[in-house]
């Protein structure tokens, strides 16, 4: 990840080089861009993910939002049943 982005910030920063005012543009606005996301991905990112880590950790669940069945117990499909919900209401 931080290769490829600061190769692309190199390459794309070759553009500002150029003679043409539109491809000089171009050439600050994507390296600027690049090089900010780069940024962000190696200080903010961290960050937000242990904070939303601990937020979601510290919660407490009535009820669990989907049924998670245990990848090692052999399930045959005949003993599977499919729930019939009525999403058309009462009348």
């Amino acid at each position: 990840m931080i290769y490829s982005s600061v190769v692309l910030v190199f390459g794309f920063g070759i553009f500002i080089l150029s003679s043409f005012g539109g491809t000089e543009a171009l050439g600050y606005l994507i390296a600027f861009t690049l090089l900010v996301a780069l940024l962000c991905n190696l200080f903010i990112l961290p960050s937000l993910l242990l904070t939303m880590d601990y937020l979601i950790t510290t919660r407490k669940f009535e009820e669990p939002l989907i049924e998670i069945f245990d990848e090692e117990i052999d399930i045959e499909l005949d003993d599977l049943e499919i729930e019939n919900l009525d999403t058309r209401g009462s009348a």
